[in-house]
């Protein structure tokens, strides 16, 4: 029966995989076909490295399904989204598929009707050169069916590696007080919810336009959601058992990234728990270097090359972070500590 199950599973993360790629290559064609006007991203074309991907892609739904099957977290968490809904983003999506591309070529990388007043100076760009950057309606949207686009139906998979790390480094079965760090649209938050048990989950993001997105997706009156920027929390010193980022760390500055560290490191309990998920850095995979090479060109990530070097492990240690462990999946890099 469990084997059955596990099957099911992969089976389903299969088809978004499938249907993300198709999507992919339907918005490829298209700036091909406007190749005069706008410039389509690179695209692989080392077959070696193309299989390599496949069947990294293939063990990542494997893994996600067994740690679904051994309780880590629940099934519910693969629910997808309902295809009216679907299919409603996706002419939105393929018109601003065109208006990326066309910042893509013009290196067009501040581009706002209205520039955010109240947010970090490193933020105010068009990150990934999406409409508005981070700061409107309809980028809050959209968002997430661009990444599961761009990650090929990987991205909640690869979100959820997290969830078995920290689980393991914590010892007591009480209900957690949880603090989530730049959780956008809350994609993260709608599987660490269902995976954990929690007295309070507190969930934080820069952008008021995102934020409410997230807040939009909830009822549970555990979820509180507070706008603030992750390197400077308002919350008391020793506040939280556990502490955790999705896909925050590379988009912010050298300087910044170890704010956020400090303050994450004060915010945490003793004994807590600190959890990052974020991409790959140079030489975990050497043959996966070039694509993190030219991810920053192609989605306009400045901090990107920064991260990618980043020497984290180091870094947690003379903060006075604990038993750190690390490790990778896919295109993705995992950390947890103990305060």
């Amino acid at each position: 029966m469990k084997n059955f199950i596990e099957n099911s599973i992969v089976a389903s993360n299969l088809a978004k995989t499938i249907l993300y790629s198709t999507e992919y290559r339907i918005m490829n064609q298209l700036s091909k076909s406007f190749s005069f006007f706008v410039k389509p991203p690179y695209q692989e074309k080392d077959k070696e490295l193309i299989k390599y991907l496949r069947d990294g892609v293939l063990k990542l739904h494997q893994e996600d399904a067994k740690n679904i099957a051994d309780g880590f977290y629940p099934i519910e968490v693969i629910k997808p989204k309902g295809p009216k809904e679907h299919l409603k983003n996706l002419p939105h999506l393929l018109l601003d598929s065109l208006k990326i591309s066309r910042r893509r070529k013009f290196n067009i990388k501040k581009d706002f009707d209205i520039e955010p007043e109240d947010a970090p100076d490193y933020l105010k760009r068009n990150y990934h050169f999406q409409t508005d950057g981070y700061f409107s309606e309809q980028s809050a949207r959209l968002y997430e069916h661009q990444v599961e686009v761009l990650f090929s139906g990987t991205a909640g998979p690869m979100r959820r590696m997290l969830i078995k790390m920290i689980k393991e480094k914590i010892s007591s079965d009480r209900p957690l007080k949880i603090l989530e760090l730049g959780a956008g649209v809350g994609s993260a938050t709608l599987d660490y919810a269902k995976a954990f048990n929690f007295s309070s989950y507190t969930v934080t993001d820069v952008s008021e336009h995102y934020l409410n997105a997230a807040k939009a997706r909830f009822s549970n009156p555990k979820l509180k959601f507070v706008q603030t920027a992750a390197e400077s929390l308002p919350f008391a010193d020793e506040e939280f058992d556990v502490v955790f980022s999705v896909y925050l760390f590379h988009e912010l500055p050298q300087a910044v990234r170890e704010k956020v560290l400090l303050e994450s490191q004060r915010v945490l309990k003793k004994g807590g728990v600190l959890g990052i998920c974020d991409s790959l850095q140079k030489d975990d995979v050497p043959r996966l270097n070039c694509v993190l090479e030219n991810f920053p060109i192609d989605y306009h990530e400045p901090f990107y090359k920064g991260y990618t070097i980043w020497k984290l492990n180091s870094t947690l240690h003379e903060i006075g972070f604990k038993n750190i462990q690390s490790q990778f999946k896919l295109l993705s890099k995992y950390w947890v500590a103990e305060k």
